[in-house]
């Protein structure tokens, strides 16, 4: 559990030392100024130990089956899902539900249900009903499926290892929620579950983010500030992949390119439009040497023509040359004084 040491009403941490101290697996890491959410996560990322991990935000809480469906559906699903993702209520400031907000995204049945042939013997944290409802809720999503099928933050359960491998640069995404850069990289990695029960409420109560967006049945919107936001995670994204395509190409050989189109395809936007963005070609360029050194050049540039169009790709190795050039004049040493 992480806190800065005002998040308690202004109380000191010495106030909390009974949730501290109730169970000897809780930990509590006090920081001294607030990293945000993803600076938070990121502070303790490397010292989790367990193969699950929920990002539960603070004004959001979890309904007492929460842990027990979500682990459940991981264990009968080993190695076909990175995340699984549940429903969720929306609840007023004092607990009250509001709406079953966010169901639209989990309805739509984007994937295949969950065959109970499939499923491997695993623990049953679930008996009996309980685990037939959930069998019969659950959808398994494929990873190269576009779109964004999940409920956000706290609704999400995650495998530590992908959220691991899919280490955002925190340069780029300091202050945005984790959620939105993690849900479509991870799900790229090793695709998802959705649940289509309600497992946890999210808290509107004027002060968050979305507290003052309308929510209605099937429709949410968005204003320019979540876009950009949502721009940034996926400038991320492609960061990442580039800048480490060698460790991605090692575990994912045959579908290296198709993770390098999830950021595009979970906002629907056309690889085309994607590819082309200056702000991805800079990146691109960036780590054009590492993209080489993965997957070679021939594969390389063939991809890249795909993605961009034959016209926009021939500009974009002008720009490369342009860009190399910038960089090496950067990098060379100043001429010696001569006085």
């Amino acid at each position: 559990m992480l806190c800065d040491r005002q998040q308690f009403d202004g109380h000191e941490p010495g106030g909390d030392r009974a949730v501290e101290n109730s169970d000897d697996r809780l930990r509590l890491e006090y920081l001294d100024t607030n990293l945000n959410q993803m600076g938070a996560f990121l502070h303790v990322l490397d010292r989790l130990s367990g193969d699950l991990v929920s990002i539960v935000d603070a004004d959001d809480f979890l309904l007492a089956n929460y842990a027990a469906f979500h682990v459940q559906l991981h264990l009968d699903c080993p190695g076909r899902v990175a995340v699984t993702s549940g429903g969720v209520l929306e609840v007023d400031s004092a607990g009250c539900p509001i709406s079953p907000s966010f169901a639209w995204f989990l309805h739509g049945k984007v994937g295949a249900s969950l065959d109970k042939a499939d499923i491997p013997p695993s623990p049953g944290i679930l008996v009996g009903q309980e685990r037939g409802v959930l069998w019969r809720q659950s959808t398994i999503i494929a990873p190269h499926e576009p779109g964004w099928h999940w409920s956000p933050g706290t609704a999400n359960m995650y495998r530590r290892s992908h959220l691991q491998r899919a280490r955002p640069m925190l340069d780029v995404v300091n202050a945005s929620a984790t959620d939105n850069y993690f849900m479509p990289f991870v799900h790229a990695l090793g695709g998802s579950a959705c649940i289509d029960i309600p497992l946890s409420a999210y808290r509107i109560h004027g002060k968050n983010r979305f507290g003052e967006i309308p929510s209605l049945s099937g429709l949410r919107t968005t204003g320019v500030a979540a876009s950009k936001r949502s721009a940034t995670h996926r400038r991320a994204m492609i960061k990442a992949l580039a800048a480490r395509a060698r460790d991605f190409v090692a575990t994912h050989p045959q579908s290296f390119w198709t993770l390098m189109d999830a950021p595009a395809a979970c906002d629907g936007v056309s690889r085309q439009r994607y590819f082309t963005d200056p702000a991805i070609q800079e990146i691109l360029a960036d780590h054009y040497g590492e993209l080489i050194a993965a997957c070679g050049e021939a594969q390389t540039n063939s991809e890249l023509r795909t993605r961009m169009g034959a016209k926009a790709f021939a500009a974009f190795l002008v720009y490369l040359r342009t860009h190399r050039q910038r960089a090496l004049v950067e990098t060379r040493p100043a001429a010696p004084s001569t006085r």
